[in-house]
């Protein structure tokens, strides 16, 4: 027995010889302690956690990888071989300052721009179901509304009083507004809140690189596989309205399942989330139907981090667009004038996202992004006493005239790369970056109904149709650099290219214009921030940001009478023409901002002030006559100034206060307007 004893000792003393024992400190960029932070190796149950000081210590046999990971910073993975003594893991945002994939975002102290951040907390907090500018209301000088009052269906953000199409939305950095009309369909994203991690909102011009240009403000949002924790979650929720101080019988409803793997064998992880909302509306006849999925996989090597993302959803909605007159509202406050049953929108576009980051050295960090978006659908309306010679309906009827039913129908395609090099120095940062998308679109009319018809029409009978393509390329140089310990300055130049052909079938009372325009920017950014004292910062900046007018500023190709407004080189009759350069040009706005901001342990202040000069804006006269067919006017140059206060104090753990204040001054300079057949 003694002998057995002695046996069995040796065989425990052999294996604690050869397991191998690792140790180290974890911190942040900074050099700052990290407590908590998970450590884990490629061998299942092997695994440990920083104490209060960052250190850890780890024995186990068969160990070749180990893997670090916190909440809100970046995993990092080592050969057990190569471990160094102190690991530095950098907070995991994606830089909205700079629109990358990877990267710091924009902070106080160091970037000299007015941003306000969201977190995951903020969001899980505020947000259960509804769109997604919706959960940015609180921001300072934002406002959020939708068509039908409940918040689900299209919904629609303004930023210094910008609408969305001059406001540069981004989801991991990849450019979301549509390349045609810059508007954001957020309605096309089902349920995407949920699957948010982090949102950042911009202020002005800013230092959005990648896309077409922002002028109000820029938005990112940030959905990351890796900060999820493992785990699967079931939701179900439901609602109504109150109208008149009482309860009634609109509802809204959401259901949605999801599950995270957390990380696996220490460099794996994947999540899904599949989720269905929908609402009878606020508003009469504003109901809206929506399915979505969101699936994301993610993989950590040594010096390579990389991440797919699958997100989209189809979604179906009545419209409810249209404005009501002031005794109209008195009357009936729910009254939607789109009283046809199917005035529906049907849609469904499919994102499809790979990231890649790789670390060549401790200075430079490649980043690369390619991605895909896919869309396609119609929406459906009633028009009354229509001309049938607009819609091609000669052969199908003796009358000129009627009420019919159409369908708009679009598919279109867009397939874009981001890259980005950036090399750390002792001052600051070197970084160049660039970015091409190539997009393309078919857009086409049916009749599905009419009156007075003598005979069906086909269903494959188009009344429309025409073919744009856009490609769109930018490289940009940037600096920032550490003047003193208190002065940093960050330079921007920033060269993009853009060209858009059109192609239009000649059919019905469409003469077939065909076109093609370029556009070539260049546009400067500098930015200077003053460290008065820990946690005050004084800023300045100036940007210079160019915008293409949008399509139909150029040719409102639903008009059968409409005529492109491009310069006219030749022409042969009546419809064969060769176009040269648009007769308005394109947008160009000068920024200048100063601000300071100063933080406290438990309070923060933050104060703005914004001149923005406008060449060349594009604007609304007056009223709509159909779809998208406003009347717009070229103003030759306007101001846009205002001042924004924002602030919050936190009197206890469990309690923060928080509110803004913004004043907007918007002049232009020097037009004449016609007023009651007076000009002004």
């Amino acid at each position: 027995m003694r002998y057995i004893t002695c046996i069995l000792g040796l065989l425990a003393l052999t294996a604690a010889a050869a397991a191998e024992t690792y140790h180290g400190l974890v911190t942040d960029k900074t050099g700052e302690p990290l407590p908590g932070v998970s450590v884990i190796s490629d061998v299942t149950g092997i695994g440990t956690q920083t104490d209060a000081n960052g250190y850890f210590t780890l024995s186990g046999d068969g160990i070749t990888r180990l893997t670090f990971s916190s909440v809100g910073y970046r995993p990092r993975q080592f050969s057990a071989a190569a471990l160094p003594d102190t690991i530095r893991l950098e907070v995991m945002y994606y830089k909205t300052g700079e629109i990358v994939v990877t990267g710091d975002r924009a902070q106080s102290g160091v970037d000299a721009i007015a941003f306000d951040n969201v977190s995951r907390d903020e969001i899980a907090r505020d947000y259960s179901v509804g769109e997604f500018p919706l959960l940015l209301s609180s921001t300072p000088n934002f406002f959020a509304y939708t068509d039908g009052g409940a918040p689900l269906g299209y919904s629609y953000l303004r930023i210094r009083g910008f609408n969305d199409q001059r406001i540069a939305t981004y989801i991991n950095g990849v450019p979301l507004n549509d390349p045609e009309d810059q508007f954001t369909y957020f309605v096309d994203l089902p349920d995407f809140a949920s699957n948010i991690s982090d949102i950042q909102v911009q202020r002005g011009v800013g230092n959005s690189l990648y896309g077409d240009a922002s002028f109000g403000g820029s938005i990112n949002v940030v959905s990351n596989v890796f900060d999820k924790p493992k785990g699967t979650r079931l939701v179900s929720g439901f609602g109504g309205f109150t109208h008149d101080g009482s309860f009634y019988g609109r509802q809204i409803s959401k259901q949605s399942l999801e599950y995270s793997s957390g990380l696996v064998d220490g460099r794996w992880a994947f999540y899904g989330r599949f989720s269905r909302q929908g609402t009878s509306g606020y508003r009469e006849s504003s109901w809206y139907h929506g399915w979505s999925y969101y699936l994301s996989v993610g993989r950590l090597d040594p010096r390579m981090t990389t991440e797919l993302h699958v997100y989209g959803g189809p979604m179906r909605m009545h419209l409810a667009f249209y404005g009501v007159d002031r005794a109209t509202l008195d009357q009936n406050r729910l009254y939607n004038p789109l009283t046809y049953a199917n005035e529906t929108d049907n849609f469904n576009q499919p994102h499809f996202q790979l990231h890649n980051r790789y670390l060549i050295n401790d200075h430079t960090t490649l980043s690369n992004t390619v991605f895909y978006i896919r869309g396609q659908g119609f929406f459906e309306q009633l028009k009354r006493n229509r001309d049938y010679r607009e819609y091609n309906l000669a052969a199908f009827t003796d009358s000129t005239s009627g009420d019919l039913v159409r369908r708009k129908w679009v598919e279109k395609q867009q397939l874009g790369w981001n890259g980005r090099l950036d090399i750390t120095h002792d001052r600051g940062r070197h970084s160049l970056g660039g970015s091409f998308y190539y997009f393309d679109s078919d857009h086409w009319g049916q009749v599905i109904s009419a009156e007075h018809l003598t005979r069906s029409v086909n269903p494959s009978h188009r009344y429309y149709e025409y073919f744009g393509k856009k490609y769109v390329g930018s490289f940009y140089a940037q600096e920032r650099l550490g003047l003193t310990d208190r002065v940093t300055v960050q330079a921007t130049a920033q060269l993009r290219y853009a060209r858009f052909d059109f192609n239009q079938v000649k059919m019905g009372a469409f003469k077939g214009y065909n076109f093609g325009v370029d556009w070539l920017f260049f546009s400067p950014r500098l930015g200077i921030n003053y460290t008065v004292a820990p946690g005050t910062n004084l800023y300045t900046n100036f940007a210079v940001s160019s915008r293409a007018p949008n399509d139909d500023n150029i040719y409102d190709s639903d008009n059968p009478d409409a005529y492109p407004l491009l310069q006219v080189k030749s022409n042969v009759g009546d419809t064969l023409f060769t176009f040269g350069d648009p007769l308005n040009g394109s947008e160009r706005a000068y920024d200048i901002e100063a601000g300071i901001s100063h933080r406290g342990r438990r309070y923060e202040v933050n104060l703005n002030l914004f001149v923005l000069r406008y060449d060349n804006e594009y604007i609304f006269d007056f009223g709509a006559d159909g779809v998208d067919s406003n009347t717009t006017l070229t103003i030759p140059r306007s101001y846009h100034t205002g001042i924004e206060l924002s602030g919050s104090v936190k009197p206890h753990d469990l309690v923060n206060l928080s509110g803004s204040f913004s004043y907007n001054y918007n002049r232009i300079d020097n037009y004449p307007a016609n007023l009651d057949g007076t000009t002004v």
